[in-house]
């Protein structure tokens, strides 16, 4: 069998993933700067992992490739992704599921092309981190609590030395409030932003009401210095 540091498979060492097959990691793992990828149907919500990293284990410089990245990593649990490249967005880039008490940090590392948000939130409980990160070209959001999962409740994501290099369609973060969800944002660089728009392109952090699966979440619009989105214009910097 030919393995390909390629859509069709990655050699790590005397490791090979074979294309199709997510990648389970545990502890530490360090890809070396590897590329790699299974498929991508579109915003299919069906897709696997391409990397599904366990609870307490860490990923590190590894490249998603365009056109395979699926839905790109599930964190179970307390997770690191450190200098982590989504060439293109998939579905999504990343997927918390840890629950209360965890934590999802994604340091280092730029994506591109996510049509709807690049990091989605699912665990009840739990916090993202984001920090040093870059976002290319046009995206929908940065981060996003999920707005209609069968299990719904408080959030938090926190979201530092950030570079917008591009264009936020539907802004940085979007969160529920009727359910307690935290945004704090600081220490951010934003190509052509306008703080004197009110436009969603403009917005650091967009309030929904979240609503349980089955039913469609209600974006209640941007806000500015609120308990819930902990952000003042005076923390961007257009660029």
């Amino acid at each position: 069998m030919q393995f390909k540091k390629t859509l069709a498979a990655v050699l790590l060492g005397t490791m090979a993933f074979a294309a199709g097959a997510t990648i389970t990691v545990t502890g530490v793992r360090d890809f070396g700067g590897a590329t790699v990828g299974t498929s991508c149907n579109g915003n299919s919500e069906s897709q696997q992992p391409v990397i599904l990293v366990r609870d307490g284990g860490t990923v590190r410089n590894v490249t998603l490739q365009a056109g395979a990245a699926a839905d790109g990593i599930h964190c179970e649990g307390n997770c690191t992704l450190q200098n982590v490249t989504w060439a293109d967005v998939c579905e999504d880039a990343a997927t918390m599921r840890g629950g209360s008490g965890k934590r999802m940090t994604i340091t280092g590392g730029s994506a591109a092309g996510a049509n709807d948000k690049i990091f989605q939130h699912n665990g009840v409980g739990s916090n993202v981190t984001i920090t040093n990160f870059t976002t290319n070209g046009t995206n929908g959001k940065l981060y996003r609590a999920c707005g209609n999962c069968s299990t719904q409740g408080r959030r938090t994501v926190n979201i530092s030395n950030v570079t917008v290099n591009g264009r936020l369609s539907s802004g940085m973060a979007g969160i529920n409030t009727n359910y307690g969800d935290v945004a704090v944002i600081r220490s951010i660089r934003w190509r052509g932003w306008d703080a004197n728009s009110n436009s969603s392109s403009n917005a650091a952090c967009v309030a929904y009401r979240g609503v349980p699966r089955g039913q469609s979440s209600t974006n209640l619009g941007p806000q500015w210095g609120t308990a819930n989105c902990d952000v003042r214009k005076s923390d961007i910097t257009r660029f």
